[in-house]
């Protein structure tokens, strides 16, 4: 096995991805996690080196090494700003920019900005990283002026004034909501239909999906061919602002059906790598982003087990089977992510997939028309008529099923600890393991001990708010008042929740008060600040633990002295 050759070796692409995108991982992690990135690079390499032999394995290497050398390239930025940056997203706390394919923050740009437009800016750079969104400074303009729009920045003007047309023929509801299905343009969509989208498990559908794409490009395909449909629905990528899941579907599409143009065999796990090859060069930081995440974790579910699920329901009439094992494959990897970040999860997405998503696909497919038919007037009004009286029929439905609707689940890091280690069981019994059966168990004993915590713990949630845990008793505590305190509660599976309480005694072990926006641990033996804001003014009677900025989401207090945790 060590000594495999390189050719016996069943889709190496798929090892050029994961070298890749661990790569990535290891150089955004490396600042505040060394140990454990250093643990994840040997470990997969072991791996790879005893499944793939030596010689593939070295072949892996040197991707890692490219892959760290793009991380590297990508965060590499000067002192100083002289050049075109082209506005990515605008809102009310920050203003996003592209100088040289990396994100920069405008610390104080002008007003009045449009998303899409480029500027020629001259400016002084900080540099201050994000990892998650790929931010690479901050920059300090000194002087901004308008370029003249190019193809990208006319698109996104031709997008808006769609929309604007749309508000006068339909209202800004109705517009909104059609601009968002669409063609992915969401800054006037209203917060109640995306509240009901999300209650009905298809929050998917206000921003351009790999869905859309395949939708697009269906219609395209059968009116202009394969070539040329490849090519128009680039130009629908580019107007939707090409996020990552219609890049993904695009990538895809053009390798199977690039695949059937040159008459060369291709599966579906080598395009979903070959497509998130390509993110990963493009935008290395782009494993970190939930969008990416989500829509890789849901093509892979569909991928893998939609023709499961089609057999197992083989009794239920076919259109019904299909859409439901389409729906049920794209949630199996999913859900345990959504639960991680979001703390809930819509158990009507079901019926929503069932009922709405056909609406949906008609918007997709009217919404776009629209596109088609901007410079001729009466049309565009014509396909707005058709456009609302679908979105009436959608809001009957909508109303109809809200009825029946149920409440929002909300779970936690061991609701996903649980659901992982049923599906590793229900995997290796499938294989012949029986004696996997018990692992379930094994994760149930684990979480009883770690809910009911026989040491005094406290976790940092991001919203703002701290968890005390100690035998048994779970009290969330916040000083803000923006947070939604009792649904946090919920997900967290406290006992009790308090905003802005004095003062919390651990059975005499650790005292916690409120000191500011932020909280006082007192050890008896030392006293610590919890930092939960990102206020530089620091007290230096105290040790600092920065929840907020800093790595540490977690401290045990054992013997009046404190263990930090990275979870």
């Amino acid at each position: 096995m060590l000594s495999k050759k390189i050719e016996e070796v069943g889709n190496p692409i798929i090892y050029i991805f994961l070298s890749l995108a661990v790569s990535s991982i290891c150089y955004g992690m490396k600042e505040d996690f060394r140990g454990l990135t250093i643990f994840i690079g040997v470990f997969f390499f072991i791996c790879i080196f005893y499944y793939c032999g030596i010689k593939f394995s070295s072949m892996m290497i040197i991707f890692f090494l490219v892959g760290l050398y793009i991380n590297n390239s990508y965060y590499n930025i000067g002192n100083k700003i002289n050049g075109e940056v082209r506005i990515v997203k605008i809102s009310s706390y920050k203003t996003i920019g592209s100088y040289e394919g990396k994100n920069i923050i405008l610390k104080n740009a002008i007003e009045n900005l449009e998303i899409g437009e480029k500027y020629n800016i001259t400016g002084e750079i900080e540099k201050v990283q994000d990892m998650s969104s790929g931010i690479v400074g901050e920059v300090k303009v000194l002087h901004m002026s308008k370029n003249n729009g190019d193809f990208t920045a006319k698109l996104y003007e031709i997008r808006k004034n769609i929309y604007y047309r749309l508000e006068k023929n339909l209202g800004r509801r109705k517009a909104g909501l059609i601009s968002s299905i669409a063609f992915g343009y969401c800054d006037y969509l209203d917060p109640e239909d995306q509240d009901d989208m999300k209650n009905w498990g298809i929050i998917h559908s206000i921003s351009v999906s790999g869905l859309h794409v395949v939708i697009v490009y269906g219609l395209v395909r059968k009116l202009m061919g394969r070539k040329l449909g490849l090519l128009a629905t680039v130009f629908y990528v580019i107007f939707t602002g090409y996020n990552y899941p219609s890049i993904r579907a695009f990538v895809m599409l053009s390798s199977i059906e690039g695949a059937h143009i040159l008459k060369r065999n291709n599966n579906s796990i080598s395009a979903l790598c070959l497509s998130a090859i390509i993110l990963i060069i493009y935008k290395p930081y782009s494993i970190f982003e939930v969008s990416f995440d989500l829509s890789y974790l849901a093509t892979l579910g569909i991928i893998i087990l939609n023709k499961k699920f089609n057999n197992l329901m083989y009794k239920i009439p076919k259109k019904l089977r299909e859409s439901l094992s389409l729906t049920l494959s794209a949630q199996v990897f999913t859900l345990p992510y959504l639960m991680l970040i979001f703390k809930d999860f819509s158990m009507n997405f079901i019926v929503g997939n069932l009922m709405l998503v056909p609406f949906v696909d008609m918007m997709v497919v009217l919404g776009n028309v629209l596109c088609v038919v901007y410079a001729w007037p009466a049309l565009f009004d014509f396909i707005s008529y058709l456009n609302l009286n679908l979105i009436k029929i959608f809001d009957l439905t909508l109303n109809t099923i809200d009825k029946f609707s149920l409440p929002m689940f909300y779970g936690n890091e061991y609701v996903v600890f649980l659901y992982l280690f049923l599906l590793i069981s229900i995997y290796f019994i499938n294989k012949g393991y029986k004696k996997f059966i018990y692992l379930p168990f094994i994760a149930v004993f684990i979480i009883a001990v770690q809910l009911y915590s026989p040491i005094p713990n406290i976790k940092y949630y991001d919203e703002g708010a701290i968890l005390v845990n100690y035998r048994g008793e779970r009290i969330l505590i916040s000083n803000k008042n923006q947070i939604d305190l009792e649904r946090l509660s919920k997900a967290a599976l406290a006992t009790s929740y308090y905003r802005k309480r004095k003062s919390i005694n651990i059975d005499n072990i650790c005292n916690i008060k409120p000191q500011g926006d932020n909280y006082l641990l007192d050890t008896h033996n030392e006293k610590y600040l919890l930092k939960m804001t990102s206020n530089k003014n620091e007290s230096k009677d105290y040790g600092i633990i920065n929840f907020k900025d800093g790595p540490t989401k977690r401290i045990f207090i054992l013997d009046g002295k404190i263990i930090r945790a990275f979870q």
